[in-house]
């Protein structure tokens, strides 16, 4: 087999892995590069892929992270992109809630639609390859790994992955029974160069937000619209105080019921208590306003009337910090100009986030239990850091186009 990582050997999204067999091409992720990246001005294309004449079997989808699936569009008619049915659900809300943007002309719920589907634990085929995709635990929900045997040898490319999120317990577990003996370890190493960063678990992150919410009536988090995990904590929280529960608009309201009516656990049921959406409502207002809240928005319209209205309130800002770093080189110019206007109609704004992301130990754990024999570093500003973890295999650091043949 072979394998080409199109991009990503040296920079945090915009993932791209090509396997190639003697009768099958695969890719996996097509993602966009992050807005802050220096990008080249010339378009990025892959023949076969998203110029000339189409020469693929498949595309797989790890979860709907923009630097992850974010050049769906671009992909050649008639090459089959697959993903989960959840994560499919969840990008289509948010591609049709793109298309409703005026004058943006963005979104494609439409395309998304025609994407297949696959289920966590079940394989199917490819021509002469075989694929398992296994779910994983990361900051998108219904998120996967991918088990790739094809010419006797065995692919693992976990994806974004981590341990300390709300399915993290089992995670070493699903490594050690279906991850053993593999012969290459595709594995994301994005907390290499973040290794100041304290990755404190969901649950831990659950126990904060209920801490604050007792000890401040108003509180309005700044977060991702998917990250499921951090509003699953921050909702419970809110359950226990009996305040009500709030969150910005419909999109949101849509994908928290994907995830009710998808999801297995109790932890991911919305419906109990009551969540509420805001607009002009006079009586939540009154409800807010008598009891505090919780309030999950996104630097949006409602966000900022809900800050407008209630300005005596505790600002979460619930995101990674290198966006409003304007020495960091993600910086995010958007972020920091609503940010700072936002801090003139709130009484305080702190910090309270946890990583999508395997941190260094966790990482090391991974390569241990699969045993690999070569590890390729991805999804990381640098992946020789991998070979200061200690790890007994032969850390391959590629160039972005540079292929390798095991």
């Amino acid at each position: 087999m072979q394998v080409k990582v199109h991009r990503g050997t040296h920079q945090i999204g915009g993932s791209i892995t090509e396997i190639k067999t003697a009768n099958a091409r695969l890719i996996i992720d097509i993602g966009e590069e992050l807005p802050s990246l220096n990008k080249s001005e010339l378009p990025f294309d892959i023949d076969g892929i998203t110029k000339g004449t189409a020469n693929c079997d498949g595309i797989l989808v790890t979860h709907y992270h923009g630097d992850h699936v974010g050049m769906f569009e671009k992909v050649l008619p008639n090459i089959p992109i697959y993903m989960g049915a959840t994560a499919k659900k969840i990008l289509s809300i948010v591609q049709t809630a793109i298309q409703k943007i005026p004058n943006e002309n963005k979104g494609n719920p439409e395309l998304v639609a025609t994407f297949k589907e696959f289920e966590a634990g079940k394989s199917f085929q490819i021509k002469d390859i075989k694929i398992t995709p296994y779910c994983i635990d990361h900051s998108a929900f219904d998120a996967y790994m991918f088990l790739i045997e094809a010419e006797g040898k065995r692919i693992l490319h976990t994806g974004d992955f981590r341990m300390h999120g709300a399915r993290g317990r089992g995670m070493e577990k699903v490594f050690r029974t279906f991850a053993k003996n593999i012969d290459l370890l595709i594995i994301e190493g994005t907390m290499l160069s973040r290794m100041g960063e304290k990755a404190i678990t969901e649950h831990e992150l659950g126990q904060e937000a209920e801490k604050l919410l007792r000890e401040n009536k108003n509180v309005i988090v700044l977060c991702s619209s998917t990250n499921i995990d951090t509003i699953a904590e921050f909702y419970h929280a809110t359950a226990k105080l009996k305040k009500p529960f709030v969150i910005c608009d419909d999109m949101q309201d849509e994908i928290l019921k994907v995830v009710t009516a998808t999801a297995k656990s109790s932890f991911y049921d919305f419906t109990k208590p009551k969540v509420y959406t805001y607009g002009k409502n006079e009586k939540l207002q009154k409800y807010m306003t008598d009891c505090g809240f919780c309030f999950i928005g996104r630097m949006n319209y409602s966000t900022q009337m809900a800050m407008e209205t209630f300005k005596d309130n505790l600002l979460i800002y619930s995101m990674w910090k290198g966006y409003l770093d304007e020495n960091h080189p993600a910086k995010d110019p958007r972020k920091i100009e609503w940010i700072n206007k936002a801090k003139s109609n709130t009484r305080k704004m702190i910090d309270l986030h946890t990583s999508g992301h395997a941190t260094a130990e966790q990482i090391k754990l991974v390569c241990e239990i699969t045993k690999a024999k070569i590890v390729l570093p991805i999804h990381s500003e640098k992946p020789e850091m991998f070979r200061e973890l200690g790890i007994q295999a032969n850390i391959k650091v590629l160039q972005d186009g540079e292929s390798l043949t095991i």
